[in-house]
Formats: C-alpha cells, sequence, structure tokens
C-alpha cells in the first residue's frame, strides 16, 4: 500500500513538471491534462481512505482483544491475597487448609472426651480408665475453610468473615473419639464429619457485630501448639458479640463489647440446671496497647449466674474476671508471651471451670474463685523452623464453692472438681515449603482433685498442615 501511494504521488509531480510550459498545449490537451490530474487525486483520496478504514479496522481488533482479556483477568484485592469481584470494588479472600493429626495417648487416655487434650477429666491414678494406655488415632476434622471480603467506602473498609472447621461428629455432636458408640460408627467406613461455625462476622470502622472470639480472649498471647486446645488456665471462646474499638492516638485502643450470656450453673450433683436464665448479656471492657519492646493488654468483665424456674426459685448473682497478658520481644524473632486470668464467679472464661452451683438447701448461688496463668516461648532459629514452649497453671481456692463440692461428694472421681492442674507443651513446626506445616509436640499434664486424687496425661501429637491462600 505505502509503494501504491509513492508512485502514485511521483506520477503527480512528473505531469506537474511537464505542465510547467502550459503556453505552448492546447486549450483540449491542457483539459485532458486536468482531467487525468483529477483522475489521479480522486484515485490517491481512495487509496489514502482503504488505509484509515484498514488502521480503524486493526484499532477495533485491537480494543476488542484488551477488553477481552480485561474480562478474563483477576485483579489484585486490597486485602492481602486476595482478588476483586468483577465490576465490583469488592475484594474477596478464600483461605483454609487441609490437616492431618495423629495422636498418640502414653497415659491418661482423654478420647473419651475430646481428640484434643482436655486434663481436667484425665482419668485417675488406679482407676480403669487410668489403666487403659498407648491409644492412637489419625483425623482430618481439623481442616478448615474460610472467607472474608472488604468493600471501601467513604467512611473505611467493610468487612466480613466466616470460617468453619469440621470438628464436629454428625452422630454426637461433641469431639470424642470414643466416648460412644456413635463415635465409633462415625469412623467405622467414612468418617465423615459435619461443618461447624466458627467466625461469621462484620465490620465497619470500630464496630463488629456477629460471633468470633471473645473480647476476654487475647489470642495474640497464647501459645502457638500442635495441640488443638492448648494449655490449660487460659480463655478459650467463640460467641456471638456486638464491639466497639475505639483507638485513641498515643494511648492503644479501648474496646467494649456486649457477649452472649450463658447462664451455667450445676445442682448438687454436678449435672448444669436447664433453669439457668440469662436475662442481660456479658459486659466486657479491655485495652491494648503496642510498644517497642512489646505489647500489654488488660481486660475485665461482669456476667450473671442466675437461675429462674417459674416455680418460685428466682436467684441472681454476677461473676466477674480479670486479665492481664503481654508479649516480649526477646532475640531476633524470638519472644515470650504471658496470660493472667482470674476472678470471683469467672465460671466460663477460665478454661477449664466447672460453674458456679445451685445451693438448693440455702436457696443459694455459689461461685467459685479460680486464677490461672499461661506462660509462652517461641524460638525461631530460621524462616522455616520454629520451636514452642507453653506451660499453663491453674488452681481453684477454698470458699464455700468448694465446701459444697466436698460435702456433697463432688470432689473426687473421674468428673470430680479438681483443686489443681498444669499442663506443658514442648513442641516444633517446620516449613519445608511455603504453605506446608509439619508440626510434632510432647504434652504432659497433671490433675489433682480437692480430694487430692492425681491424674497424668502424656501424648505426643503429630500434624501436616496443608494451607492455601
Amino acid at each position: 500500500m505505502q509503494f501504491k501511494l509513492t508512485t502514485l504521488t511521483a506520477s503527480i509531480a512528473l505531469m506537474f513538471a511537464a505542465a510547467m510550459p502550459a503556453q505552448a498545449q492546447t486549450a483540449k490537451e491542457f483539459e485532458e491534462l486536468r482531467a487525468e490530474m483529477r483522475k489521479l487525486r480522486a484515485e490517491l483520496d481512495a487509496l489514502k481512505g482503504q488505509k484509515q478504514e484498514t488502521a480503524n479496522a486493526a484499532l477495533a481488533d485491537r480494543v476488542e482483544q484488551v477488553e477481552l482479556r480485561a474480562k478474563d483477568a483477576v485483579v489484585l484485592g486490597d486485602i492481602p491475597n486476595s482478588f476483586r469481584l468483577p465490576n465490583s470494588d469488592t475484594s474477596v479472600r478464600v483461605y483454609g487448609f487441609a490437616e492431618l493429626n495423629m495422636v498418640h495417648e502414653f497415659k491418661g487416655d482423654n478420647s473419651d472426651q475430646d481428640y484434643s487434650t482436655f486434663l481436667p477429666y484425665a482419668p485417675l491414678k488406679g482407676t480403669a480408665a487410668g489403666n487403659r494406655k498407648g491409644r492412637t488415632y489419625l483425623t482430618g476434622r481439623t481442616s478448615r475453610f474460610g472467607i472474608e471480603a472488604a468493600t471501601p467506602s467513604p467512611y473505611g473498609p467493610i468487612a466480613m468473615k466466616i470460617e468453619g472447621d469440621f470438628n464436629n461428629d454428625p452422630r454426637t455432636g461433641n469431639s470424642a473419639v470414643y466416648g460412644s458408640a456413635g463415635n465409633i460408627f462415625t469412623q467405622q467406613a467414612t468418617n465423615s464429619y459435619n461443618f461447624r461455625l466458627r467466625h461469621a462476622y462484620g465490620q465497619f470502622g470500630g464496630l463488629l457485630a456477629g460471633q468470633t472470639w471473645s473480647t476476654f480472649m487475647d489470642l495474640d498471647t497464647l501459645p502457638e501448639t500442635v495441640d488443638f486446645n492448648g494449655p490449660i488456665a487460659a480463655t478459650f471462646i467463640r460467641q456471638p458479640q456486638i464491639r466497639y474499638t475505639y483507638p485513641a492516638a498515643g494511648m492503644g485502643n479501648f474496646t467494649v463489647a456486649l457477649e452472649n450470656s450463658v447462664s451455667y450453673v450445676l445442682d448438687n450433683t454436678a449435672t448444669v440446671t436447664t433453669a439457668g436464665f440469662s436475662r442481660v448479656p456479658d459486659l466486657i471492657g479491655r485495652w491494648d496497647k503496642a510498644f517497642d519492646w512489646g505489647t500489654v493488654s488488660l481486660r475485665a468483665l461482669s456476667h450473671e449466674h442466675r437461675i429462674d424456674d417459674g416455680a418460685g426459685v428466682n436467684l441472681s448473682r454476677r461473676g466477674w474476671g480479670v486479665a492481664a497478658s503481654g508479649m516480649v520481644k526477646t532475640v531476633d524473632n524470638d519472644f515470650l508471651t504471658w496470660t493472667v486470668t482470674g476472678g470471683n464467679g469467672i465460671g466460663r472464661y477460665l478454661n477449664y471451670i466447672e460453674g458456679a452451683f445451685y445451693d438448693a438447701g440455702n436457696n443459694r448461688i455459689l461461685m467459685e474463685k479460680a486464677a490461672g496463668v499461661v506462660l509462652g516461648y517461641q524460638l525461631k532459629p530460621s524462616e522455616t523452623l520454629r520451636y514452642n514452649f507453653a506451660l499453663g497453671y491453674q488452681k481453684n481456692f477454698k470458699n464455700e464453692y468448694t465446701d459444697f463440692a466436698v460435702a456433697n461428694g463432688l470432689d473426687s472421681g473421674r468428673f470430680g472438681i479438681n483443686r489443681k492442674l498444669w499442663q506443658a507443651h514442648i513442641g516444633a513446626i517446620w516449613n519445608p515449603v511455603k504453605g506446608v506445616d509439619i508440626g510434632t509436640e510432647y504434652i504432659f499434664g497433671r490433675r489433682t482433685t480437692l480430694a487430692g486424687e492425681d491424674g497424668d496425661m502424656s501424648r505426643i501429637n503429630l500434624s501436616a498442615k496443608y494451607n492455601f491462600n
């Protein structure tokens, strides 16, 4: 095309040159020459138009290809490892992991209560349950799946999160392995476990509404363990709540929350009474602050123990609890964590307390007085290897609560009230490649009942976790 235009232009130039001595040409010849020029000019214009049409067609084709690629492209979202929904400002992240746990119980077989550790009900020495040793089992029930999203707004991102795992036996609704025939039937053929809700909440600005970890729980200072439950003596609760956090510049974060109330009261046989009646939500306040050397968190709660049977018994007592925790940076990437928790009638906010008693003879609610401490240390010699050490200790102090337990024979036996418990974890987690965690951990614990009986727990937990996103 370019060659044709150049040749045509040159021909016109030669004709102009030939026409210079126009005075020697006849009028007829001159008109013929002008006609030829018009013809050549029309051909030139046609060629130019044809070139423009070709260029326009090529451009339209390129635009269409770009649009098709844009439709197929995955656009990075505003939150880490997320993507943008098509024709939307919403960023979505899908995450989770497939995990296998292998547990070998050297002694203190706890599998009738939980696949994971549950020291408060560990079998006692010298009993038939205590003599059962050496059980081994594998499970994939802790595998997890979640989705989180965020949409920008003039007032900040609107975020949400939904997460669950499969730690729920479909026949019993618990996390035991061999506690009943139902647990055995579940493992007989397919090992199918139900999906259960862990988190489901939305967040806008400082306001959170939905189900997640309790505001009284400092998740960041709990030691990392291979064991699913972790050490005794800390708070371990997820529940529905309404929470507001106010970040004060230079002063840390101030948080207040109303959380789901469960009036957990036992009768004189240590059975939970269904006359428990929740009237108002639990109230929790919290302060957190980060420093160059680490973090500190202070928390307090007030909740109600109430019984209302609708037939004349209507009692109420308020329990309270306080907690402090923190993280201290040590050498390189290593750090120390600590948590202290206690209170009078703190109940389920200290893992693990049985709950208040109802003294029907005196028509009173009796509350426990208890405290616990958890220490943790992480040693990280490389980016692919970390060692974790954890120790938890918890004690029930003597008061009218423990006196009532002793008087009613609730101070001994497998499910007797404990005086003290301690539990230690020593483990390592290795990342051979990104997204893969291989863990091993040895756990030892001892419980002592109010009657002075001891029960030991000794086990090793191996795990393989394959993370995505």
